[in-house]
């Protein structure tokens, strides 16, 4: 193990050999190119360190952790075999604790991507925020200009709104009241129209519509014994000989065809009046009847 006591001792009479040039005199360089530059001098601090007290880096590497080709790289400032520079900070860090050094004073010194934006960051250029006296200057005249221009339109603005306002309060419910007045009528006339009109639809198709689904109804009385045959819509619905005093009804659809052997003693309603005598005594006659007209033929 290396013997940390006689490190600390010793470190008092060690002394860090100044860098070449300080930070802040030496020429621009690329992030990379300083990173190895920076990365170089920690190396070779820490080295002669090492030699000088005869401590050799497998014990480091025991102490520290670190491989030994990586102790190797930070020593050589070869940054391509080394990993992140968060890292790279981290065993600086571990490997100038094990020497008995600043570890985190000496890893501070390594420039990471981090450090380099919070640098920009952190020193803007001061010169454009500076404000002088006759900036301060313009920028109230300019509030003043813009304030004497805007004036006017805000007040006339404002005249706008105040008459809008008046006009909707005074005529709003005049003019609801009128526009649903004008909204009644229309709607009334057109109810009307629209009633009149299905009503001369209807009053127009409400005969045929009539005639078409009203039955024809026949009833008969019989005063004296009498043949007679019903034909209902083309079909023999009766055929026989009726007794005296007999009455009878048949109805149909669209044509009813009564044959009488005996008119004058059938009793029948002819043309929608009372019922009449079909005929005289004996007399053969026939009657169609449809729902809109009856017809009255004598048989030969």
């Amino acid at each position: 193990m290396v013997n940390l006591t006689a490190i600390k001792n010793l470190k008092k009479s060690f002394s860090f050999v100044p860098l070449k040039q300080p930070f802040n005199q030496r020429k621009e360089l690329s992030f990379e190119e300083e990173q190895i530059q920076v990365l170089i001098e920690i190396g070779h601090k820490l080295k002669m360190f090492r030699d000088k007290h005869s401590i050799c880096l497998e014990r480091v590497a025991v102490v520290t952790m670190i491989r030994i080709n990586l102790l190797e790289a930070i020593e050589e400032g070869n940054l391509e075999q080394l990993p992140e520079p968060v890292y790279i900070q981290g065993m600086i860090k571990r490997y100038a604790d094990a020497m008995g050094l600043d570890g985190e004073k000496l890893a501070n010194l390594f420039p990471t991507v981090k450090t380099q934006e919070i640098t920009k960051k952190s020193f803007p250029n001061v010169s454009m925020l500076h404000l002088r006296p006759y900036h301060l200057y313009f920028l109230y005249v300019l509030l003043v200009i813009l304030s004497v221009r805007l004036l006017p339109h805000l007040i006339t603005g404002s005249d706008i709104l105040a008459r809008e306002k008046g006009i909707t309060n005074s005529e709003k419910q005049q003019y609801q009241a009128e526009n649903q007045r004008d909204l009644s009528a229309q709607a009334s006339l057109v109810n009307t129209k629209t009633e009149q009109k299905y009503s001369d639809k209807t009053t127009a198709e409400k005969p045929e519509k009539l005639q078409d689904k009203q039955p024809v109804v026949l009833s008969v009385i019989v005063k004296e014994e009498s043949w007679v045959s019903i034909e209902i819509d083309g079909k023999i619905a009766f055929e026989g000989t009726l007794a005296q005093g007999t009455q009878k009804t048949w109805s149909a659809q669209k044509q009813l065809v009564f044959f009488a052997g005996n008119a004058g003693g059938i009793l029948i309603p002819i043309n929608n009046l009372q019922n009449m005598q079909l005929g005289k005594p004996g007399e053969v006659k026939e009657v169609v009847f449809t729902p809109t007209n009856t017809k009255i033929s004598q048989s030969k």
